[in-house]
């Protein structure tokens, strides 16, 4: 299958497209991202006009958030132990129904606050089940030859949904309701079920009939034993976390340093959006001119350089290319850990691998938030910011002696 791209052609950032089946899953994914972004901006607004208590409009982002803690392990284990493409049809399935019933009931009226807390929980659930099992399903569609291109499209799709999907929620909810939204997010999951239905049942060794816990502690151990993956996944959660600073502390910069409205603000984290996308033409070439080690090294350098400026600036016109910057580099940081974590599991095992690393991913993020947010409590956020810079260079130059990458590291 992945024959189908010329040998010449394989280290452009597109060449997985060429791929019909992989371009096919990947523009039915796009717009099924900027659905999912769209029914969470939908979901937070329909909480408002339910209620003024800011914790309930709270818990709409941590309704969202708490499945991909508490079943990343689980769905990585499900990836492995049923047919991966079945796997992605069920769970798209119950995330449309979801999205519709949310949507019916909103422009009926019937929307309330538990219901909505709920039914945003469960399309959740439904998504975090399914990550494992697309990523899993990469290799399979483009060979491990194409695996960081396809991974730098994935990583660009959900950016360019990030960057659009919040607009395009607030232009429908301006016209119609947040209802409409949901009934879009639901139709945004078609495409993928279309394209899943003509793929191949591929050809896998499946632990159906293993206990799940057991599946589960296979991986890990697999993991926490291979010392090219324990440092991998080690590096994931400090680099995320060393990094978790920025997005945590952008709303306040916004508001009290850069003095800025709600748009300006969604101008600046759209940037780091774009940031994002406009890496995955830079990583061919960095690819051809760097190791993967000193490619780690440059994006964490980048990046606190970045972050260093914008915390120092006053205007937008500095603020936005530095987090055009940092979003590059951090996108260049997670792709290249990512593709080296995937490419160095087993087939068998990629389902729950690729889950215990978003679940390191995760808990890097989640921690570093809440301690750069301790320390600009204890210091202010322009110091929080600068030292988070000093941290991740310092982190990327420490990893290369500490956790060093593939065969290094046995």
């Amino acid at each position: 299958m992945n024959g189908e791209v010329a040998d010449g052609e394989m280290n452009g950032p597109w060449s997985p497209l060429r791929i019909p089946l992989y371009r096919s899953l990947w523009i039915a994914a796009l717009v099924s991202n900027v659905g999912t972004f769209m029914h969470i901006v939908s979901a937070g607004w329909a909480m408002t006009s339910l209620t003024e208590s800011p914790t309930l409009v709270g818990l709409v982002q941590t309704s969202w958030a708490v499945p991909g803690f508490a079943l990343a392990l689980h769905a990585g284990a499900f990836a492995d132990m049923v047919e991966r493409k079945r796997l992605i049809a069920l769970t798209q399935i119950v995330a449309l129904l979801i999205a519709a019933v949310l949507g019916v009931l909103e422009l009926s009226g019937h929307l309330g606050v538990t219901t909505l807390l709920a039914g945003t929980f469960f399309e959740s659930v439904a998504l975090t089940i399914a990550a494992p099992a697309f990523m899993a399903l990469t290799p399979q569609l483009v060979g491990t030859q194409y695996l960081s291109q396809a991974f730098g499209l994935d990583s660009a799709s959900r950016n360019i949904a990030q960057s659009i999907g919040p607009a395009l929620a607030g232009a429908v909810i301006a016209f119609t309701s947040p209802g409409a939204v949901f009934l879009l997010n639901a139709v945004s999951f078609v495409g993928i079920l279309i394209v899943v239905r003509k793929m191949p049942t591929f050809d896998l060794h499946i632990d159906s009939a293993a206990k799940i816990n057991h599946v589960i502690k296979e991986g890990i151990r697999h993991v926490a034993h291979t010392a090219g993956l324990r440092n991998i996944a080690l590096r994931l959660a400090i680099m995320l976390g060393a990094t978790a600073s920025l997005n945590a502390m952008l709303p306040v910069v916004a508001k009290d340093s850069l003095n800025v409205d709600a748009s300006g603000f969604g101008v600046l984290a759209g940037a780091l959006g774009v940031g994002a996308v406009l890496a995955v033409w830079l990583l061919p070439w960095l690819r051809n001119h760097m190791n993967s080690e000193l490619m780690l090294f440059a994006a964490a350098a980048t990046w606190s350089v970045a972050v260093f400026g914008f915390a120092l600036a006053r205007i937008m016109v500095f603020a936005v290319p530095a987090l055009l910057l940092s979003g590059a580099a951090l996108m260049v940081m997670i792709n290249t850990l990512f593709s080296a974590f995937i490419a160095e599991l087993p087939q068998h095992l990629r389902g729950r691998g690729s889950s215990i690393g978003m679940l390191m991913a995760w808990l890097g993020t989640s921690m570093g938030a809440f301690i750069w947010g301790l320390c600009a409590s204890s210091t202010n956020v322009r110091d929080a910011l600068v030292i988070s810079s000093l941290v991740t260079v310092l982190a990327g130059a420490a990893n290369r002696i500490a956790l060093p990458l593939g065969a290094e590291a046995n």
